[in-house]
């Protein structure tokens, strides 16, 4: 165990990743941590400073400076402000001056050289004369190299008591088998649900077990980005997060330090997996977004339905990713058009982050309308839950006045070849969620397989109302004559959170919730529009989630796409009536256009 949790250390990188896992680490030991990293601020040479009782018992003000692997002569001492000595020299020369806080200004200092890996023994000599020249009564110098911190973590984070050997064993395993994802998310989902199946009698020990969780889910991104394969941690960080807010959300919600602590765990948790995402889809899969059929092409099946299933959850991952941007700028119980009427509201003070914020919206739209351009499995779903995908698709396309176009094609292609693979005994979107009962479909060319495999739907209502609420009657009729026609059997609903839902969605456990059904689609009306939007303004199940309550709706969303649940349309309740077209409605973002 400690050699695999050297290697991970030795390939952390020193920004966001090594100064952003230490931080929880010291908590860990106990020490009192007072200044954790920030950009944009200058922090005089230390990273993270602690105040913490040291290996001799005695209480000392601890300044980290943290490097990233191996301490080479590079790394040590050159022209370069990013290098060790120029940091210690700035602690000397600045931050023990004049940057301790008063209450520990009469303590000893330790200077910690902290990196992941080793020393190289070309510059042993210069550091060790560096650290022996400049120890005094007061200030002393510690070496945190990978061995001690890989001791902090197996006799901190991981110790016995917290993770004996099954659990060491499942995390080992999540490891070393980050190649084959099903396999690794397994046993990184046993190692879950064996931390929080009994949650921490206290706050301390319900913090503690989020930290090993997010520990854990540190370990294993590392290894799986050194072996250029991050689909495992990407959705093992999906279920840690859900996992540790349903573990913290009594404690997020108190107004105290124990929130605030548990907000800072959430929050590492969740920058985790926003890098894992950018390792993903920054890296791998957004560069050939304007490219045709390139990620179809990518799957690497000859399968249509590989490359259907995968491009669809594509599509829900990225847009769920463009909706934690949205929430950054939207109200705090759900996402809003971002227009810059409402744009002009947000306070002056942020400017720029809200321009930079809308731009990477705008950047994110467009790139997802680039994919359905390009990749034209997306136009035909065959599974009627894909709906999930498309509907938070919808939502973060709805967010920007630009990317309304886009619907409105998207919105005509779905529901025209749906209808047309249908008719004529095709792969139109059925009920089964069984891989090998959709790569027999259709089994059967007869009426009674089509009613069977369409006793109900999800999609189709949820593209009535987007259609209705964008004026778009004429596609709105015609799937109301196709449901008179030819689903008079199909039952059309959605779904909705009732009061057990709070404590088993994020969690996926099932029966919970509620099925609104019976939803009407009626030529020469927008009845399926009106009837969703009557019942959301009745029903206060989801105002009463912990994450929208608290101001984290995407969480909700989150939820939703990982146990596959529809979008509750109370989420949609304010951006639908806003998207009517008007006159004044900027062009579609940059890119290929429309769908």
């Amino acid at each position: 165990m400690k050699l695999v949790i050297r290697e991970y250390l030795a390939s952390l990188r020193e920004r966001g990743e090594l100064d952003a896992v230490l931080p929880d680490l010291l908590t860990e030991l106990g020490f009192t941590v007072y200044s954790r990293p920030a950009r944009g601020t200058r922090q005089y040479g230390v990273d993270v400073a602690a105040v913490g009782t040291g290996r001799d018992g005695v209480q000392r003000v601890h300044l980290f400076s943290v490097k990233s692997g191996n301490l080479d002569r590079t790394e040590w001492n050159t022209a370069s402000p990013q290098s060790l000595r120029p940091s210690l020299d700035e602690i000397l020369d600045h931050y023990i001056a004049s940057r301790i806080p008063p209450e520990y200004a009469a303590l000893p200092i330790a200077i910690c050289l902290t990196f992941g890996g080793a020393i190289d023994e070309q510059v042993r000599a210069e550091v060790t004369g560096y650290m022996n020249r400049n120890t005094t009564e007061r200030i002393s110098y510690e070496e945190w190299n990978g061995d001690r911190l890989a001791d902090v973590i197996l006799d901190g984070i991981l110790r016995e008591g917290l993770l004996p050997p099954p659990l060491r064993s499942h995390l080992r395993k999540s490891v070393a088998m980050v190649e084959e994802p099903d396999i690794a998310l397994d046993h990184f989902g046993r190692l879950l649900r064996a931390l929080t199946d009994a949650p921490g009698a206290t706050p301390a020990a319900r913090l503690s077990q989020a930290r090993m969780i997010n520990i854990c889910l540190w370990i294993m991104f590392v290894w799986a980005r050194e072996a250029n394969n991050v689909e495992a941690p990407y959705r093992a960080s999906e279920r840690a997060q859900l996992e540790v807010w349903h573990l913290l959300k009594a404690d997020v919600a108190h107004s105290n330090r124990v929130a605030e602590a548990a907000g800072i765990v959430i929050n590492e948790l969740f920058e985790l997996h926003f890098a894992i995402w950018d390792e993903l889809f920054e890296t791998k899969i957004l560069p050939h977004s304007n490219v045709r059929h390139a990620l179809s092409s990518a799957v690497g099946s000859h399968a249509a339905l590989d490359v259907n299933l995968k491009l669809f959850e594509l599509v829900g991952r990225l847009s769920l990713r463009g909706l934690w941007l949205v929430w950054q700028l939207a109200p705090p119980n759900g996402p809003v058009v971002l227009n810059n009427d409402f744009l002009q509201t947000l306070p002056a003070m942020i400017v720029e982050t809200t321009k930079a914020t809308t731009e990477r919206i705008d950047g994110l739209c467009a790139q997802l309308i680039q994919i359905v351009s390009n990749n034209r499995a997306l136009l035909s779903p065959i599974g009627d839950w894909q709906a999930i995908d498309i509907g938070l698709a919808f939502t973060l396309l709805a967010c920007r006045p630009g990317a309304h176009g886009a619907i409105d094609e998207w919105v005509e292609e779905l529901a025209k070849r749906s209808i047309f693979a249908f008719n004529v005994h095709g792969r139109y979107p059925v009920t089964s969620l069984s891989y090998w009962d959709l790569v027999d479909h259709p089994s059967e060319r007869s009426e009674e397989y089509r009613q069977s495999s369409t006793e109900g739907s999800i999609l189709y209502p949820m593209l009535a109302q987007w259609a209705a609420a964008r004026g778009k009657q004429e596609l709105f009729d015609e799937l109301a004559a196709f449901k008179a026609k030819s689903l008079g059997h199909c039952t059309f609903q959605t779904w909705l959170p009732d009061e057990d839902s709070e404590e088993n969605l994020y969690l996926g456990r099932d029966n919970h919730g509620a099925a609104l059904t019976g939803i009407p689609v009626t030529t020469g009306t927008r009845d399926a529009l009106d009837f969703v939007l009557e019942e959301v303004a009745s029903n206060p199940h989801y105002d009463a989630l912990s994450a929208v309550r608290l101001g984290h709706w995407p969480i909700v969303l989150m939820a939703c796409r990982c146990h596959r649940l529809p979008v509750p349309p109370q989420v949609w309740r304010d951006l639908l009536p806003a998207i009517r077209p008007r006159s004044t409605d900027a062009p579609p973002p940059s890119g290929d256009g429309a769908c």
